[in-house]
C-alpha cells in the first residue's frame, strides 16, 4: 500500500511544472543561434524569428507529461502560424527511438496533433549544450523566447494552461 502511494505521489509530482525561471531584460541571455532542424531536413535559427515570440519545447515519446502537453503545444503551433507573431519549436529529443518511435508516436495520434511540425536540435556552435550552458535533462522543458532572441522564461514539467500563461506575461511587455 505504501509503496502504491508513493507511486502514485511520484507520478502526480512529474506532472507538474516546476519552478519556473523569469529572466529581466538585463539578465536575459541571447539564444538568437540556437538551431533546429524540422522533419523535412530544413535548418532554423531562433534569429530567423527576431521580432517573433518563440516557444521551444523539449519533449521525448516516453513522458507522460510531454505527451499530455503536445495538444496544447500543437494548438498553439497552429495559432502562431496562423497570425504570424508567434513560432512554437517542439523539440523532440528522443536519441533512442529517432526517428521511427516519433512518427510512429504522431502517426498514433495524428487525429489530436493533426500537421503537427516537429523538429531535432543542430549540433555543434548551434546546439542546446552551447547556447544553453548545458543539456536537457528534464522533460518537457519549456522556453520562451522574446522578440530579441533572449531568454525570458524556462520552466521544467507541465502543467495545464502554465504555458498560455507565461505566454501572455511575454506579450504584455514592450516590444
Amino acid at each position: 500500500m505504501v509503496r502504491a502511494l508513493l507511486a502514485i505521489a511520484l507520478c502526480l509530482s512529474t506532472a507538474m511544472a516546476g519552478d519556473t525561471e523569469h529572466f529581466p531584460f538585463e539578465k536575459r541571455i541571447d539564444l538568437s543561434k540556437l538551431g533546429f532542424v524540422d522533419q523535412n531536413g530544413k535548418k532554423c535559427l531562433i534569429e530567423d524569428f527576431k521580432g517573433k515570440i518563440v516557444i521551444v519545447d523539449f519533449w521525448t515519446v516516453w513522458c507522460g507529461p510531454c505527451r499530455r502537453s503536445l495538444p496544447e503545444i500543437h494548438a498553439l503551433q497552429k495559432q502562431g502560424a496562423g497570425k504570424g507573431d508567434l513560432v512554437v519549436i517542439p523539440c523532440n529529443l528522443d536519441d533512442q527511438y529517432w526517428p521511427q518511435g516519433v512518427v510512429q508516436f504522431l502517426n498514433k495520434n495524428k487525429s489530436a496533433l493533426p500537421g503537427f511540425t516537429y523538429y531535432r536540435p543542430q549540433i555543434g556552435k548551434n546546439g542546446i549544450g552551447t547556447n544553453l550552458g548545458g543539456d536537457i535533462n528534464s522533460y518537457p522543458t519549456t522556453l520562451i523566447i522574446d522578440r530579441t532572441g533572449k531568454l525570458a522564461t524556462r520552466w521544467s514539467g507541465y502543467g495545464e494552461g502554465l504555458i498560455v500563461y507565461e505566454l501572455n506575461q511575454i506579450l504584455k511587455e514592450k516590444p
